[in-house]
């Protein structure tokens, strides 16, 4: 998930106002253009994007595919969007709201899925630490002031672990202080140039026109005029600087504060695997903080022909919400129990469009990826916009074990690609990794459904990862004898191959370019059209 920490990683590189459009454009109402450029054709469009336009004109007309259940493991989800109401998944085995475990999966009254960073009052986490604050609060007393020589070497790799995060929370802690000095520093001048030019906009009525108008001969008025060009340029409100200068203090509060500790407001043990009696059926009740999940599941099914707003990849797409995700790291005990949870009521492919570079209890993720590969069941998840190559960095969840060899054959990890055939073919903020990531998806400009019935440009993995997602949804609809390993490699060996070098900005941002084919393992991005016609082959034989 993009994360609230991860605005602040912008801030040193533009202005305080440029960070509100850079992942996330103003929302728009229901009369948005269906602008879905990753739906078009190399071919017959001259796009980069999936073919899936042709698709659905030249092999999917008059067909309609069985119905198949996707899990969004996200944040809250607006399930009454005008555009997903249609497409939100119902328990057939659960009576509404009768306080009975009717089905007797564990959960209550779970009519669209299950909140696990909720409680039984109805509240619900906003706020979490990240990875690295939990360990350190984890493992503090046990390490704290030890060599490696000191411990019990069965603790070797809590150890390890350990000291990779303390020295990662210092980098974090660093960032977070200079970002807020910066930010705070930047609202100051924006307020000083209000003062400056207050007798010639009395009422802050401010324009690009009148601004133009001002003579500059006071050349003391030329960085007040050009910060001020710079807000109407963004149409970048007061509130919403406010609001972000207060995301500037989250760190502080929340992310790298040992002290606070989100799970007391849930009382449940994190820390136990096998204590699931939490969380709640309130699948959708705080899009104002939790809104990511939204964007993502428009992506996949947002209502196909309609007549309004944009267009997913399916109507037969059901979305089950799983909701996991605060604004913070994910816990790996909820990351376990969604995809448990997906599995065990029907889900055939799960969207996990978030990560993280700690993992506290890996383990238990791992052990549910193979619960989920030996039910047939696909799990896709975005590589993140961190300028990584995962070969050389941990991501979690993943599949590896080492040298490019998977733990399981059912998930995927999906980087994000641009509209432009060019160097920037590659987003630039994109992870990579040649044995890591598996495929890349258009992850720019996508028009997806946001919060209140209104929709949003995006850009980031996040959203990479629903397209193929939508994708292996609409091949398990259609072609249901394929195995879910089976629908991976059909969408690894189906994407389109580009013979172009693409800029690649790595970690400490310096640029080379690199072959796009060593970004993945595919080497290629996903192709519905190509993808349906090779599952039709192997259905075939499956016969």
């Amino acid at each position: 998930m993009y994360k609230t920490i991860q605005m602040t990683q912008i801030l040193k590189k533009v202005w305080v106002v440029l960070v509100l459009t850079s992942f996330i454009t103003h929302a728009q109402d229901a009369t948005i253009s269906n602008d879905l450029w990753h739906h078009q054709d190399l071919k017959e469009d001259s796009i980069p994007g999936v073919s899936l336009n042709k698709a659905y004109k030249e092999l999917l007309k008059d067909k309609k595919g069985q119905e198949i259940i996707v899990a969004v493991i996200d944040t809250e989800v607006d399930i009454n969007h005008e555009d997903l109401k249609d497409q939100i998944w119902s328990n057939p085995k659960e009576i509404p709201n009768n306080g009975i475990d009717d089905d007797n999966n564990g959960y209550i009254d779970d009519i669209h899925g299950w909140n696990f960073i909720g409680n039984n009052k109805g509240e619900n986490v906003i706020y979490a630490n990240v990875e690295t604050t939990r360990i350190l609060r984890t493992y503090k007393n046990k390490f704290e002031g030890k060599t490696i020589e000191q411990i019990d070497p069965k603790d070797t790799i809590a150890y390890i672990d350990y000291s990779r995060a303390k020295e990662r929370f210092k980098v974090q802690l660093k960032k977070a202080t200079e970002d807020k000095e910066y930010g705070e520093n930047m609202f100051k001048k924006i307020q000083e140039a209000k003062k400056e030019l207050v007798n010639y906009f009395p009422n802050e009525a401010y324009t690009k026109e009148n601004l133009s108008k001002i003579d500059t001969s006071n050349t003391d008025l030329k960085p007040h005029i050009a910060i001020m060009s710079q807000l109407i340029a963004q149409n970048t409100k007061d509130e919403e600087l406010r609001e972000y200068l207060k995301l500037l203090d989250a760190p502080f509060k929340y992310y790298l504060n040992t002290e606070y500790n989100e799970r007391s407001l849930i009382d449940d043990n994190p820390a136990d695997i096998s204590d699931t009696n939490y969380g709640n059926n309130n699948v959708t009740g705080n899009l104002k903080e939790l809104y990511h999940g939204t964007l993502v599941s428009g992506v996949i099914a947002a209502t196909r022909g309609n007549q309004i707003g944009i267009d997913g990849f399916s109507n037969q797409i059901q979305l089950m919400p799983l909701c996991i995700s605060a604004n913070g790291d994910e816990h790996d005990k909820d990351i376990a129990l969604a995809i448990r949870y997906a599995v065990d009521n029907g889900a055939k492919v799960i969207n996990m469009s978030s990560g993280k570079n700690f993992s506290l209890h890996e383990s238990w993720v791992n052990d549910a990826l193979t619960y989920a590969a030996k039910k047939d069941v696909l799990f896709i998840s975005a590589a993140g916009n961190d300028y990584l190559n995962l070969d050389q960095r941990n991501s979690y969840p993943n599949d590896q074990l080492f040298d490019g060899l998977e733990r399981v054959n059912n998930c995927m990890l999906i980087g994000g690609s641009s509209k432009k055939i060019n160097k920037k073919l590659s987003v630039s903020f994109s992870n990579y990794g040649k044995s890591s990531v598996d495929l890349f998806a258009p992850g720019i400009h996508i028009t997806t459904t946001a919060r209140f019935n209104k929709y949003e440009k995006v850009r980031g993995t996040s959203y990479a990862a629903p397209i193929v997602s939508g994708i292996a949804a609409l091949i398990r609809s259609h072609y249901p004898s394929i195995s879910a390993s089976q629908v991976k490699q059909i969408l690894m060996d189906s994407g389109i191959s580009y013979d172009i070098k693409v800029r690649l900005i790595q970690e400490d941002r310096t640029k080379k370019m690199v072959p796009f084919s060593e970004l993945s393992k595919s080497g290629k991005i996903v192709n519905a059209y190509n993808a349906l016609l090779m599952a039709e082959e192997v259905a075939k034989r499956k016969k």
